[in-house]
């Protein structure tokens, strides 16, 4: 597919883990949803960190397809492989960080395969743990009642292209994933998850990020967390093993996040670039 043109092009902020997931996230989607289609994934050289992330496939597929399959899918909370427990306890209230089963059904319209997902990115299943640092809400939300807000809050009808990472709307919650939402209490004077007032919050970006998560995972390193970039076009399954480093790619770049902390929520802070290979 050396001479294709993207079918999907998207413009991303590399140093927001948020957009950066996120279109890991829509690379999953195309892969599972049409899986002859030989798609792949590459971002493009970044300038000023600003990027443009493209899939290319043998099928005719859209932004537009992609989002839609994913808003009108059905969710449902399921239980862990193994009991979950923290700090030697069972978890009180698993309900709260149960995994989510997404199921996409195939309609006569639409040309893609019926496909199912399970989020559960914040938990070791095997292991049996809450993987604290990425179970970022606070007590109140449960894990399908904060992807249901991100779902509920997109109009499908108003989502491009261009404007998919950047679809914005006030909301008093989020799963805490792209950095713009992630307000200074200093700087605002007051804290808005206290007063239970809307912040502007990426919906598409939050939602794509926690399908991203799932399989594009970071690794943990020095407190932090890295991802990496890649700049030639990749299928998933080997994308999703350099995204985390384990395989070196030329012309890479590697980038560095922290989990910030607000009262009783976390987030994804902005990341630095920390290396990129070859000089590329």
């Amino acid at each position: 597919m050396t001479n294709a043109e993207p079918a999907i092009q998207i413009p991303v902020d590399l140093t927001n883990p948020g957009q950066f997931f996120a279109c890991c996230g829509l690379l999953e989607l195309a892969d599972r949803l049409w899986p002859n289609a030989e798609i792949v994934g590459e971002f493009s050289r970044p300038t000023f960190e600003r990027s443009q992330f493209s899939i290319l496939s043998k099928s005719t597929i859209s932004t537009h397809a992609l989002i839609t399959a994913l808003c009108s899918s059905t969710r449902r909370p399921v239980d862990p492989y193994r009991p979950i427990k923290k700090d030697g306890k069972l978890v009180n209230d698993i309900r709260k960080i149960k995994p989510i089963r997404i199921d996409v059904a195939k309609t006569v319209s639409q040309q893609y395969e019926p496909v199912t997902l399970r989020l559960s990115w914040w938990l070791d299943e095997l292991a049996g743990q809450q993987v604290d640092d990425f179970k970022l809400w606070s007590a109140h939300p449960s894990s399908k009642s904060l992807i249901d807000d991100m779902i509920n809050a997109i109009k499908v009808d108003e989502i491009r292209e261009d404007n998919l990472l950047d679809y914005s709307v006030g909301m008093t919650g989020r799963i805490g994933l792209d950095v713009r939402s992630s307000w200074n209490a200093l700087d605002e004077g007051f804290s808005p998850n206290n007063q239970n007032l809307p912040v502007e919050t990426y919906p598409a970006t939050e939602l794509l990020a926690a399908v991203g998560l799932q399989n594009f995972a970071p690794i943990s390193e020095d407190n932090a967390y890295v991802y990496v970039r890649w700049n030639s076009r990749l299928p998933p399954s080997v994308a999703r093993a350099a995204v985390c480093g384990c395989i070196a790619l030329p012309g890479s770049t590697r980038y560095r996040f922290h989990i910030g902390k607000r009262g009783r929520f976390k987030y994804f802070t902005r990341a630095s670039k920390v290396e990129r290979t070859n000089n590329v």
